[in-house]
């Protein structure tokens, strides 16, 4: 008479209707493996959608830099390059009239460093999610940074930058930028 409610109908030597033992064991193991399977699922969407981030925030980042980049050098009337390996990792050293602008490599990323005559400063943070080995150098007017990650077994794909800017045109030579102005500096020309 129950049979509307899905049970086997089945009667024992009492008159006493239900399930059987083996019939709810049955149930419960595939409940217990569609939420398995749906856990793994969620967890696998959760990482995924992490390292999404983490990879459109680098994007942003690079892009953030990139027209910074641009503008600095656009505006700048010297470089002088440096290295990463240099005291204190001046990759390169912009100066225009009233301002000097560095680029250094530091653990947590990339930072640009604005002096202004007036004696006001700032300090740019561009943060990736993983290590970038960052260069600098000067072929003529054409300045470029260039920035990768080294190759992982993480299933981030590599992140690589390059960007490239002219200095403006002068119509009288600009002067030669002093080592001293920006310590670790050499000249970056070739």
């Amino acid at each position: 008479m129950n049979s509307a409610a899905g049970f086997r109908q089945g009667t024992d030597r009492r008159g006493r209707q239900g399930a059987s033992l083996v019939e709810l064991l049955a149930a419960m193991t595939a409940a217990s493996a569609v939420m398995a399977t749906s856990m793994g699922l969620v967890h696998r969407s959760f990482s995924f959608e992490s390292r999404s981030r983490g990879i459109l925030s680098d994007e942003r980042t690079a892009l953030r830099l990139a027209r910074q980049f641009r503008a600095d050098v656009h505006e700048g009337a010297t470089a002088t390059g440096g290295s990463a390996d240099a005291p204190g990792g001046v990759l390169l050293c912009l100066e225009s009239p009233g301002r000097r602008i560095t680029y250094r490599q530091e653990s947590t990323g990339l930072v640009r460093l604005t002096e202004m005559i007036t004696g006001k400063a700032a300090r740019e943070n561009y943060s990736f999610s993983r290590p970038v080995e960052w260069s600098a150098t000067q072929e003529g007017r054409l300045v470029s940074l260039s920035g990768s990650t080294a190759v992982e077994a993480a299933k981030q794909p590599p992140l690589s930058v390059e960007v490239v800017a002219a200095l403006p045109h002068r119509r009288s030579e600009p002067q030669e930028v002093s080592h001293d102005s920006c310590p670790g500096s050499r000249s970056a020309a070739r």
